[in-house]
């Protein structure tokens, strides 16, 4: 919302329609950075259910440059940021193989090297801030992307990796300047994203070559503002907004002027669908190496002056004024969280997916019409709408009366009772936790695949049963959904 000179703009509990009480909850962002919407964001990200490496990572980092903003938004106190922190670089290091590469749900998974570099890039600014991260697997992580940097072959469109590596060795002085400037002087145009030419801008810049880095932010500013091709599957987890996020943020960071800063912000804070947790982290980024750019003015709350660019609302704060008493217009960006009170129906953009509840024998089995102790087949079947390629999850929340049996899929060609069952072994991760199943799925193509996992009816009583749901993790707005339901369970 943009607030005129003098203008006031009264928040009331009409911002919170359509949220469950109990649920709903608002940020308010103000100022010139407003557009960046950074409580929205760091909440977002706070709530992301999911937790592969790249995701811990992108929920962490921000809390490197946010802790105060976080702090005031009730996200975590002061001690807690740290613990967080912390943990963080616990749980990404526990997924370090021995060559010094992590993999995304796993060690044994390693061999992405952008993965890699991101991973060692958030290591790399947590132990400037103090944080403890374990020297050997520092270094491990180090000398893996050197090892990356070394072997690395000619290219004519590529290298998202290599320009990734290099700057976090830049930064931690191990990049060898002769290479930054080989790849600035013959390669500039090969590599293939706005965010890879960037990070490159950003090695020469650490590496004090400025004007060889000003053409590089030159060249991905550029690039960025052009957009991209609907691209609907990425090796380094990125899009065009991502990617214009990540060149306005370096360029920042570089003190760099090579770039459009207004017409990158402009896409960067665009309004349209879900972000990805990489779109989220950017744009964070960005919206910190910007911060010097950014004053309040004259905004005020209640007639009293505005506590910082960043609010949480609960439904006991509203109503509330915010005016504008400074000379020029400012912005106000207000995000709502919450359950809807009215359930979303079935729906995909993308992908469908269907949900059913079998018998042992496999007979559909009646959800109102379930007994207490009886074992259940639950099936998930998602079905891509064309040819598509992407990093997904699949999620089936459990109703309260039902309860996860055993922790295994479900396989084509179990024996016993289940002969009859058609499931793929196509899961790269499996959570079973005491509300839903979940996987993770690397696919490509146009064909199903089909879930299975066993349940068993553990309470009596009728119970809510939330959608099943498909979703692109990189590309959130490729998602799909059943309806909610009801189950009920006998004595």
């Amino acid at each position: 919302i943009e607030l005129a000179a003098g203008q006031t703009l009264t928040l009331d509990a009409s911002v919170l329609d359509g949220l469950a009480p109990g649920t709903a909850a608002a940020t308010v962002a103000l100022g010139p950075l407003a557009a960046f919407d950074v409580p929205g964001l760091l909440t977002a990200l706070e709530a992301y259910p999911w937790g592969c490496t790249e995701q811990t990572v992108s929920r962490a980092m921000p809390l490197l440059y946010f802790a105060a903003t976080a702090e005031g938004l009730g996200i975590a106190g002061a001690d807690e940021i740290g613990r967080r922190l912390d943990g963080a670089i616990r749980d990404v290091l526990a997924n370090q193989a021995g060559t010094g590469a992590f993999g995304l749900w796993n060690a044994a998974a390693s061999g992405d090297g952008w993965l890699d570099a991101f991973v060692t890039d958030f290591l790399s600014r947590a132990r400037a801030q103090g944080h403890a991260v374990p020297d050997r697997a520092f270094q491990a992580a180090l000398g893996n992307l050197a090892n990356l940097v070394n072997a690395y072959g000619d290219f004519e469109k590529g290298g998202e990796d290599l320009a990734y590596a290099l700057m976090v060795l830049a930064r931690e002085g191990r990049a060898a300047i002769g290479d930054l400037r080989y790849y600035a002087d013959t390669r500039a145009d090969a590599f293939a994203t706005p965010l890879a030419q960037a990070q490159l801008g950003a090695a020469l810049a650490l590496a004090g070559d400025q004007p060889r880095a000003d053409a590089m932010f030159r060249r991905a500013g550029l690039a960025a503002a052009s957009g991209e091709p609907e691209q609907l599957y990425r090796t380094d987890y990125g899009s065009g907004p991502r990617d214009a996020a990540g060149v306005l943020a370096l360029a920042a960071e570089a003190g760099s002027d090579a770039v459009d800063r207004e017409g990158l912000a402009a896409i960067v804070t665009a309004p349209g669908a879900e972000r990805s947790t990489q779109e989220q982290l950017w744009t964070l980024l960005a919206a910190h190496a910007l911060a010097g750019d950014a004053a309040l003015g004259g905004l005020r709350i209640d007639d009293a002056p505005v506590p910082g660019p960043a609010l949480r609302l609960t439904p006991a704060d509203l109503p509330l004024r915010v005016t504008n008493s400074g000379p020029l217009p400012t912005l106000a960006v207000v995000t709502a969280f919450g359950i809807p009170t009215q359930p979303e129906p079935a729906q995909g953009n993308g992908y469908r997916i269907e949900r059913q509840l079998l018998t042992l024998d496999g007979a559909p089995a009646d959800p109102a019409a379930i007994t207490l102790n009886d074992r259940l087949v639950a099936v998930v079947t998602v079905m891509p709408e064309r040819d598509l390629q992407a990093r997904l999850i699949v999620s089936d929340p459990l109703p309260a009366g039902l309860e996860i049996e055993n922790p295994n899929l479900l396989r084509s060609g179990e024996t016993g009772q289940l002969a009859w069952l058609s499931a793929d072994d196509v899961a790269t991760y499996t959570e079973f936790r005491a509300d839903r199943f979940a996987a993770a799925v690397d696919w490509q193509g146009a064909e199903p695949f089909r879930l299975a996992y066993m349940v068993r009816a553990v309470s009596p009583g009728s119970f809510h049963r939330p959608a099943a749901s498909i979703e692109d993790m990189y590309r959130p707005a490729y998602r799909a959904r059943t309806d909610t339901g009801t189950v009920t369970v006998r004595e």
